[in-house]
């Protein structure tokens, strides 16, 4: 049972003090049980709501794996490779992985804890005497979304997954089967729609920011929509975030990267992350601060930003630097590139394999106690990406002239326009839907670089056979990908052993 694909049943406790990214964790012993909800306080309740997000900070999902993804996408390498360190993902980008690499064991695994903690709570809330019908409701809401976010995930990157909807115990049989994609995707849009229903807009005490919204639910079920080239339910979806009058585009493209300016008007969710929370170790999948500063600043002999040294772990492949147009403003704050400046120190080129790093996520205001204790939010989901998802369905829709419609600035236009005059670019002029459809995946790649994976599941889905992918990866000299066998991870051999039900893996594995 230790084995299965859901790692705990039982569930540790977690804690919030003021805002949803100070999460403090409660003594490890102390066990959540079935009475939980019956019997717990009102606080006690909302410490065990807060821990479905937990799972969304730790290394097997947006401190490390996801935005690994960004790596095997091909806009970079392992850039410290000494020691085998970041072999697993040197595999995966490679598409030379095996079922039992453990950067694919870690993305299979992540999500489980997180989808057990929803169930948990959707399957018990209702118990409870000591809070209200309004947070009964808006919990359930934060449950469905997460559990659609969770599940949205592993859907993408493992195909058929075991859709689990109630909470297990140890009497039920863990020896679950593989659920179709397709019922796995219905199911996902139900939570997803379930959520819009139950949450605010907006929420009234600022000690709730972090938490999913109406906005986030209908942002995230027009990615899944537009996941399925369901372009009609894409935009009505974004028509709904449209309505809510929430979200603007910052004036500032680098506003999204500053610690001091998280959960912004951009933000319909990201992850949250504080620094010197716990004493736990930067190792531990439960930490709490951010790991995206430290490795992906340059491999320096000074510090940048930060009191232990920098890994130098995500090295930027020229190919994705030169793919920026002149005069794009996204560039200094993306990528360090030889000239580049900060708090006195020349950026030096031999401190990458490839002469760049990462830069949009550094962070002057890094924990002391811990070499990976950054404060700074990862997103995963802003308006920009909402503005390109609406740009790229209306196009599809055979609607090129309102995708491209002209803007005079970053609030006020076309979708796809917006996005480019913020980043000081020309509008795009061109109506030929062909030609828009290629600006509109170079502005995709360009905005949201290095952001948790979303180069590697748009190249997934651009098509359904895998062939616009296979030509890009060709352009960059990997010949190894094989569009039958590496769009989809192989689940690991090791839960697969545990319960061979998993069987038969994904084609090639």
């Amino acid at each position: 049972m230790k084995k299965t694909i859901i790692p705990i049943i039982l569930l540790l406790s977690m804690g919030l003090t003021g805002c949803m990214d100070k999460l403090d964790i409660l003594p490890k012993d102390q066990i959540i049980t079935e009475k939980f909800f019956e019997n717990a306080s009102a606080e006690e309740i909302e410490s065990g709501v807060n821990s479905m997000y937990q799972r969304l900070q730790s290394s097997y999902m947006y401190n490390l794996r996801m935005w690994t993804l960004d790596i095997v996408a091909g806009e970079g390498r392992v850039g410290n490779e000494a020691g085998g360190n970041g072999l697993e993902t040197t595999q995966l980008s490679n598409f030379t992985t095996t079922s039992d690499n453990s950067g694919a064991k870690e993305l299979w695994r992540g999500p489980w804890a997180g989808i057990s903690r929803t169930n948990w709570v959707m399957s018990n809330i209702d118990k409870s005497p000591r809070i209200t019908n309004e947070k009964k409701t808006q919990y359930k809401g934060e449950a469905h979304f997460l559990r659609g976010l969770y599940y949205f995930n592993l859907v993408r990157l493992f195909g058929d997954v075991p859709w689990i909807e109630k909470q297990q115990t140890a009497s039920d049989n863990l020896m679950v089967k593989r659920t179709p994609k397709e019922t796995v995707y219905e199911n996902i849009i139900n939570d997803l729609k379930d959520a819009a229903e139950m949450l605010p807009a907006v929420y009234d005490n600022s000690s709730d920011i972090g938490r999913a919204t109406k906005g986030a639910a209908f942002g995230l079920l027009a990615k899944v929509y537009l996941t399925q080239k369901r372009y009609k339910e894409t935009l009505i979806a974004i028509d709904s975030v449209m309505d809510l009058n929430v979200y603007s585009l910052n004036r500032k493209y680098e506003w999204n990267f500053n610690d001091t300016r998280e959960n912004g008007p951009e933000s319909l969710f990201e992850v949250q992350y504080e620094k010197d929370v716990t004493a736990y170790s930067e190792f531990d999948i439960l930490g709490q601060g951010g790991w995206h500063h430290e490795y992906m600043a340059p491999l320096a002999s000074i510090n940048i930003g930060g009191p232990w040294g920098n890994f130098g772990w995500f090295a930027v492949y020229p190919e994705f630097v030169n793919s920026y147009e002149e005069g794009d403003l996204r560039k200094s704050i993306s990528v360090w590139c030889e000239g580049d400046v900060y708090q006195g120190w020349s950026y030096d080129p031999t401190c990458s394999q490839t002469g760049h790093n990462v830069k949009k996520f550094l962070c002057a205001n890094i924990g002391v106690d811990r070499a990976m204790d950054s404060p700074l939010n990862f997103p995963i989901l802003r308006f920009a990406d909402v503005l390109l998802m609406q740009a790229e369905a209306l196009n599809e829709s055979g609607q090129t002239t309102t995708a491209a419609a002209p803007a005079t600035n970053e609030n006020d236009g076309g979708p796809l326009n917006r996005v480019r005059v913020r980043a000081g670019l020309p509008n795009a002029t061109t109506t030929n839907q062909a030609e828009l459809r290629e600006i509109i995946r170079h502005e995709r790649r360009m905005e949201l670089a290095f952001e948790g994976g979303h180069r590697w599941f748009d190249l997934i889905r651009y098509d359904n056979d895998g062939e616009y992918a296979a030509a890009f990866f060709q352009s960059i000299g990997k010949t190894n990908f094989n569009a039958s066998k590496h769009l989809l991870l192989p689940v690991p051999i090791d839960d697969i052993d545990a319960n061979p039900n998993l069987l038969p893996n994904n084609p090639g594995y």
